[in-house]
C-alpha cells in the first residue's frame, strides 16, 4: 500500500503500543518517520529500536503544556509536521455506575482532550498541507456499554 508518507513526519499520540504502534510500524514501512509519543517509556523506546526512524516523546498529553511542548520538541528535531495521528486513550470503564465524579474528569481530561494536540499542531500542518487523524473506540459513539442487571433499582423512598 501506499499512503505516500516517504520522508513525511507522523506524530502519533498512544504510540507504543497497540493501534498506535501498528500506525508507527506502517508509518515507518512506508519511508515516514514516526515521533513516537507515549507515557511508557520503556514500550516506546522498545518500538523505536524496532523501527530505527523517527523519535520517541515520554508525555502525559492531558496537559495543555506537555501538547505544546510535544509539537516544539519534533518541530525543532525534524523541521516540520506532516501528520497527527490523535490516537492516546484508556477505556477506563469510568461511568455513571463505576467511578467518581472525580475519576470521571480525568477520565475525560485521557480521552478527549486531543483538541490540544491538534490546536498546536494546526499552524504546522497548514504550512505542510498536512493531516490529522482522530482515533475513536465504539465507546465514542455507543457510550459505555449497559450490563443487564437482575436485580433492577429502586427509587429511593
Amino acid at each position: 500500500m501506499d499512503l505516500q508518507l516517504q520522508e513525511k513526519v507522523v506524530l502519533v499520540t498512544g504510540g507504543a503500543k497497540g493501534i498506535g504502534a501498528a500506525i508507527v510500524r506502517a508509518a515507518a514501512a512506508e519511508g515516514g518517520i514516526p515521533v513516537i509519543v507515549d507515557r511508557d517509556a520503556d514500550a516506546a523506546r522498545h518500538l523505536h529500536k524496532e523501527i530505527i526512524v523517527g523519535d520517541v516523546i515520554v508525555a502525559d498529553i492531558s496537559a495543555a503544556q506537555a501538547c505544546y511542548s510535544v509539537i516544539q520538541h519534533t518541530i525543532e528535531k525534524f523541521g516540520r509536521l506532516d501528520s497527527l495521528v490523535n490516537n492516546a486513550g484508556i477505556n477506563d470503564k469510568v461511568g455513571p455506575e463505576h467511578g467518581s465524579p472525580e475519576q470521571y474528569v480525568v477520565s475525560l481530561e485521557r480521552n478527549l482532550l486531543h483538541y490540544n494536540m491538534a490546536h498546536f499542531a494546526l499552524p504546522h500542518l497548514k504550512k505542510s498541507r498536512g493531516s490529522i487523524v482522530n482515533i475513536a473506540s465504539k465507546t465514542a459513539l455507543t457510550g459505555k456499554a449497559a450490563h443487564r442487571d437482575t436485580h433492577p433499582r429502586k427509587a429511593p423512598s
